[in-house]
């Protein structure tokens, strides 16, 4: 499918997508303000490369290892109830945050301890989320939707970045942290305005053993032969990207010297790489959801980590990440695509949450190695040395391609004629 302006028109044209996209949009920049205000806090408190790999390495434990429980019971389950409790748990979470920083008690530990609690409660909503759409929009106009709707995140990631640099420099890192609980409270008043179409029922597996449920999705992931090339390609994007991230406080301040200010540049080239690339995917389509865009893309993304690390002024830098959150955007949206035309609908939950946790648990490792590694030998040379690996990573990929695009073909040329859903 080729997404034109028709097909955002055709989106927009849903009284429930408005209502949710207004939520969406304000929800995903007040969860990135947070975010960037969270790992620059970590690095005020401390000034440790070290306290910033635990702090993210709280968030990514704690969602890792509830995951698979989540993805079982967004499909056993009323998701859009799963959604608000876990929803409400972060909203109390970003309070206590906002407290705690305006009282001047905000420590490393109870940031860590917070960062923790934020990872657990988006266990639950990241697969309940998956279901938010078909419930609540036509089915005729849900593949636009869903397009368009995947746009937020990035937005958010462009714009949030920038807009939590403006508001740490004028107004501090509570009223940061504050913004977050408002950006819920808008997302929970455009939810209550969502009405559901007639005649709705989501289907339900039957509950069965945790285990057996948390097996089926790893295993259709595993018996998948193309899935496994491009999910070794997106482990290793995912883990090195994390890092990158993460470490970003760090290389901001104490390799390029620029502060809170420069991150927030650096974070923003990022997030309008990653826009352009999506933008770009979107009106492509299914043609553009390939093994060659993917490996492509995955080549450039190393490249861009190598120009970052050798870079030594902010412009630099800026165009660096710009590039490396495009090619990061291509490889991760593309692999998606791809998987999503690969998984039955009936198991969608728990393979896309599978799928979900084992990037996460390549990010947290990452974080650590490089994290690790900083504290003696600087950033510089363990993100070289892991752009090195995922070179050799892709080297492999590349000499099986032919192998990889022949397990996705049948089913890419079913979408493209309409014949698979979003």
């Amino acid at each position: 499918m080729s997404l034109g302006l028709g097909g955002i028109a055709e989106a927009f044209a849903d009284r429930n997508f408005r209502w949710y996209s207004l939520g969406s949009i304000i929800s995903w920049l007040s969860f990135f303000v947070q975010a960037v205000a969270v790992s620059w806090t970590a690095w005020d408190l401390t000034h440790s490369t070290a306290w910033l790999a635990i702090v993210a390495l709280a968030d990514a434990t704690a969602n890792i290892v509830l995951m698979p429980i989540g993805g079982v019971l967004a499909d056993r389950q009323d998701r859009l109830r799963m959604l608000l409790i876990a929803y409400a748990c972060a909203t109390i979470q970003a309070a206590i945050l906002a407290g705690l920083a305006f009282s001047g008690a905000l420590t490393i530990y109870a940031l860590t301890a917070l960062a923790a609690f934020h990872g657990a409660a988006h266990a639950f909503s990241i697969p309940a989320s998956y279901g938010l759409l078909p419930r609540f929009i036509e089915p005729r106009r849900l593949s636009p939707a869903i397009a368009v709707g995947a746009a937020y995140s990035q937005l958010g990631l462009f714009a949030g970045p920038a807009l939590a640099g403006w508001i740490i420099l004028r107004f501090g890192t509570p009223t940061a942290f504050a913004s977050n609980v408002l950006g819920y409270g808008v997302f929970f008043g455009c939810v209550a305005a969502l009405r559901t179409p007639p005649g709705y029922q989501q289907q339900r597996t039957v509950a069965k053993h945790f285990g057996r449920d948390i097996l089926a999705g790893v295993t259709a992931i595993w018996t998948h032969r193309g899935i496994k090339i491009i999910l070794m390609l997106m482990l290793f994007g995912d883990g090195l990207y994390a890092a990158v991230r993460q470490m970003a406080p760090a290389f901001a301040d104490a390799a390029l010297g620029v502060g809170v200010e420069g991150l927030s540049t650096l974070l923003a080239s990022a997030g309008v790489g990653a826009t352009i690339a999506a933008l770009w995917l979107a009106h492509g389509g299914v043609a553009r959801a390939s093994t060659t865009t993917i490996l492509w893309g995955f080549l450039g993304f190393v490249a861009a980590i190598s120009g970052l690390m050798l870079s030594s002024r902010l412009g630099e830098g800026a165009i660096a990440m710009a590039a490396l959150g495009a090619c990061f955007e291509v490889c991760r949206t593309g692999a998606l695509a791809l998987l999503q035309l690969s998984v039955p609908d009936a198991m969608r939950g728990r393979i896309l949450s599978s799928l979900f946790l084992l990037t996460r648990l390549a990010g947290a490792i990452g974080v650590a190695a490089v994290g690790a590694a900083a504290a003696d030998w600087g950033l510089r040379g363990p993100l070289l040395c892991g752009a090195a690996l995922a070179l050799v990573a892709w080297g492999w990929a590349y000499t099986v391609r032919d192998r990889t695009s022949a397990a996705f073909a049948p089913r890419r040329i079913l979408a493209a004629e309409g014949k698979v859903g979003s």
